[in-house]
């Protein structure tokens, strides 16, 4: 249950960051989508690539709900309409290496379960 929470935490403030005004908008959501995807990549282990897939398409969900109901949005520089929202699927890359380095952390980290190599016969 904590891995669903702090995975939509991480989408939601990516979400965030990415509808900012700011003039560095872009690099907030791109260090949170690092961020994010490390810490999560760590927290789910194994199955740090679903983390990955959620957060990296994240951002290009978010414009094509925007395409699809027509909302203006004046501050985004994207090419207009779905293929604007679809070369956003680029954030795939960063995030699925983010999230594979947080799980390589965490199996590099965790002790080893079963009987090691000192353990008499």
């Amino acid at each position: 249950m904590l891995n669903i929470a702090a995975l939509l935490a991480v989408v939601a403030l990516v979400g965030y960051a990415n509808e900012s005004g700011s003039d560095v908008a872009n690099q907030f959501t791109l260090g949170f989508l690092l961020i994010g995807c490390g810490m999560l990549g760590y927290l789910w282990g194994r199955q740090w690539w679903i983390p990955g897939l959620v957060v990296g398409v994240t951002v290009a969900v978010q414009h094509v709900v925007v395409v699809a109901f027509g909302i203006p949005e004046p501050g985004i520089q994207l090419p207009p309409g779905w293929l604007g929202s679809a070369s956003l699927l680029i954030l795939l890359i960063p995030a699925l290496i983010a999230a594979g380095v947080g799980g390589w952390i965490r199996r590099g980290t965790t002790p080893r379960r079963g009987p090691t190599h000192d353990a008499p016969r």
